[in-house]
């Protein structure tokens, strides 16, 4: 569908094309709807468009230079090929508002115009002297045009501007809906932690006290036994021709707990495994009064494309129902070079794992009764 135009501006190039091109950027940026043809004209019949743009506008615009009319009157003239008379006939034909733009230079010519163009000598116009620009400019706006800027235009910088504020203030909003959101989650969370935390050292406090009445049995128990003794040892003195003979012997030394590795098979597992081999480590299943002896697991992160693997280990030492018999830090802190791959990495930390003491670890172990 084509572009309709509310002002379309008549120029003869040579002398009316710079007062033409002004005109055309000043009314366009304030809102309004211009024709201009080496700007606007698209596809289609030259012709045919310019005489449909001046059928369709409100206001007809001629910029009056010196020489506007020189070609009206020269014997070979033809009017079909002088698009400036052609407009302004169709302009007065279609009774436009015309409103003439007088630049300095420009006369009046002593012959009267052709009769398809007479009437453009009855039109009231503006004269557009240079150094009254902006008053003039403002005077043709104010009482010769009949055409309205678009209001999204006139008014562009102010819609902006309202909506910048619109946005900060819906980001602003967000802000404080988001906060009051994680303020309300946190706080809920606190609280459930809160509530946790009293349930864990209610069930603390449950254990020690069953702790202390097991040490109370105990305890009653023993010197109930130790009574039952002494009554025993008084009952055989008061009583000396029953002397039996009591054959003591000597008891045996309790053999060591076997030990068996619950670790990792991978190379750092196999690694800390060949360091307990003073131990007696084995890999067999725990049984009996057997031990479990298992370590933690290398820690590692990919970093820049690469993987780099840190280790602490810490063993730790259960019996074979899983009752924890005890916890032991190593004291001994690895960090890899990065690798592409991660077994590189737990190979890097196996051969570190290799070349270090682990006598304190032996013998803190050896220590678990």
């Amino acid at each position: 569908m084509p572009v309709k135009y509310d002002i379309f501006i008549s120029y003869r190039r040579k002398g009316g094309y710079d007062t033409a091109k002004l005109l055309y950027d000043r009314l366009r940026m304030e809102g309004y709807s211009v024709s201009f043809d080496i700007d606007t004209l698209e596809k289609g019949d030259f012709d045919k468009e310019l005489e449909s743009r001046v059928r369709d506008c409100k206001d007809f615009l001629v910029v009056m230079s010196s020489g506007i009319f020189d070609r009206f009157f020269t014997p070979d003239h033809d009017p079909k090929d002088d698009w400036v008379r052609r407009e302004i006939a169709c302009a007065l034909l279609e009774r436009k508002n015309i409103v003439p733009i007088i630049l300095d230079g420009f006369n009046w010519p002593k012959e009267a115009l052709p009769a398809d163009v007479a009437g453009l000598a009855k039109k009231n116009g503006i004269d557009l002297n240079p150094k009254h620009f902006e008053a003039a400019y403002a005077n043709l706006k104010r009482k010769f045009l009949d055409s309205k800027p678009l209001w999204t235009i006139k008014y562009k910088k102010e819609i902006i501007t309202g909506l910048f504020f619109v946005l900060v203030a819906t980001a602003v909003l967000f802000y404080l809906g988001m906060t009051e959101y994680y303020n309300k989650t946190y706080s809920e969370k606190d609280f459930v932690f809160q509530l946790e935390k009293r349930k864990s050292d209610s069930l603390l406090r449950v254990n020690d006290s069953i702790i202390k009445r097991q040490d109370s049995l105990r305890s009653a128990r023993e010197k109930q036994r130790a009574i039952r003794q002494d009554s025993l040892v008084q009952a055989s003195k008061s009583q000396p021709e029953l002397t039996k003979v009591v054959k003591v012997e000597k008891a045996e030394k309790t053999p060591d707990k076997t030990l068996h590795w619950n670790g990792p098979n991978d190379p750092v597992g196999r690694a800390i495994f060949e360091k307990l081999q003073p131990l007696g480590v084995q890999r067999t299943k725990c049984s009996n009064d057997g031990i479990n002896i298992s370590a933690t697991s290398p820690n590692c992160t990919i970093a820049r494309g690469n993987i780099e693997c840190s280790y602490s280990p810490k063993f730790s030492v259960t019996d074979c129902n899983g009752k924890l018999l005890g916890i032991l830090d190593a004291s001994i802190k690895f960090r890899t070079e990065p690798h592409t791959e991660e077994l590189a990495a737990r190979e890097e930390l196996a051969n570190e794992l290799r070349n270090t003491n682990f006598s304190d670890v032996i013998e803190k172990i050896r220590e678990i009764p």
